[in-house]
């Protein structure tokens, strides 16, 4: 479990999804400390850097085992 912190990661999959004209993206990725575990969350578009895309190298952001937030590495 992580408390809060960062996390080294690569990005598989990004799908833009608008609920009620609110828009997110719902991010595949793997940390780069456990390759082999795909997570999945779901972000609004302002916690993450412009056009994110599949092969990223990105660092995720977390409170309370929670993704709150991507930036590109």
């Amino acid at each position: 479990m992580i408390l809060s912190g960062k996390k080294d990661a690569v990005l598989h999959q990004v799908q833009l999804v608008d609920i009620h004209g609110t828009r997110f993206y719902d991010l595949t990725f793997s940390l780069t400390d456990a390759p082999e575990q795909i997570q999945r969350a779901r972000i609004g578009i302002e916690d993450a850097y412009p056009d994110p895309a599949a092969g990223d190298m990105i660092s995720v952001s977390y409170l309370m085992n929670v993704v709150i937030g991507i930036v590109r590495r």
